[in-house]
């Protein structure tokens, strides 16, 4: 394995003791935590989130500082039969998800334990939703219930949304989107011939043109902003291994590089200052699983 740099200059506590807990581990760490779908990452206030659905449909949330000790799991009162998105926008950390309704919803915490102000839409999903903020806005996509469209919405607050956006692309699984060098991206896995597929906006409304990579997934894409590169994420189709590419702009992408991580399951990806994490259900044990990369391709 490439041997990494020893970093001598100051970081951030969370992502300095993140690097030499992971590098030392193989740059993956085993949580006891059992699901069924890939997690929701997200960092806010210098911590790091994780959020899933346990074996009883409950939403559960652990944080951690320093990515080695993780708080005690926070089991909320909301339940789901897919994973919650998490994303962090002013001073609030956002949490959204499909009811067993069908209805997505929104809920808020300063702290990652306290959560208010729940808010339920009239839009309904059969798949999780997934979130992002570009400082101004948070926008919401999810995949429609009965019709496989993607959608999207934006909101200065969580609480009111507006501006629906419904595209003509369609998809079987989770599509998801981030905010980017002052645009919105999106990527999703086509209904038909399961390329990997991203569009790009700079306001969540108007969309420039697809672009429909060669890769092929048996489920939906992780992406995340980190620095001036976007991370693309995948399982492969017919191969569970995780798989990772970066681009400058969505358009160009580089080298694929294919992990030793096996998932069938989407992984997901969240940016932390100077590091990328990555996580993924294990392929036979369920259990959630960390990684960090320093580069957002060796993990």
């Amino acid at each position: 394995m490439r041997k990494r740099p020893v970093y001598v200059i100051a970081r951030t506590a969370l992502v300095l003791i993140l690097m030499i807990f992971l590098v030392s581990t193989a740059a993956a760490q085993r949580l006891q935590e059992v699901s069924d779908h890939g997690p929701g990452l997200a960092e806010h206030d210098g911590r790091v989130f994780i959020g899933w659905t346990g074996d009883d449909d409950r939403i559960n949330i652990i944080q951690s500082s320093d990515g080695v000790d993780w708080s005690t799991k926070i089991r909320t009162e909301e339940e789901s039969d897919h994973p919650p998105a998490l994303a962090s926008h002013g001073d609030y950390l956002y949490m959204v998800w499909t009811g067993k309704d069908h209805k997505l919803n929104v809920m808020r915490s300063e702290n990652g334990v306290d959560w208010k102000t729940k808010i339920r839409l009239d839009e309904e999903s059969g798949l999780e939703p997934s979130i992002t903020s570009d400082g101004e806005y948070l926008y919401l996509l999810w995949r429609g219930r009965g019709n496989r469209k993607l959608n999207l919405m934006r909101s200065e607050d969580g609480i009111d949304w507006e501006d629906k956006t419904r595209l003509d692309e369609e998809t079987r699984d989770r599509p998801v989107i981030v905010a980017h060098n002052e645009r919105i991206f999106i990527a999703w896995t086509g209904e038909k011939d399961r390329k990997l597929n991203i569009m790009r906006s700079r306001n969540g409304i108007d969309w420039g043109a697809k672009i429909r990579l060669d890769e092929e997934s048996d489920d939906g894409p992780a992406l995340c902003s980190f620095g001036d590169k976007l991370v693309l994420a995948w399982i492969g189709k017919g191969n569970p291994k995780l798989n990772v590419m970066r681009s400058d702009d969505g358009i160009d992408w580089g080298t694929k590089i294919r992990l030793d991580q096996e998932s069938d399951k989407s992984p997901t990806l969240v940016a932390v200052n100077d590091g990328v994490l990555i996580s993924w259900i294990g392929l036979r044990d369920r259990k959630i699983n960390v990684g960090l990369s320093d580069s957002g391709v060796d993990f």
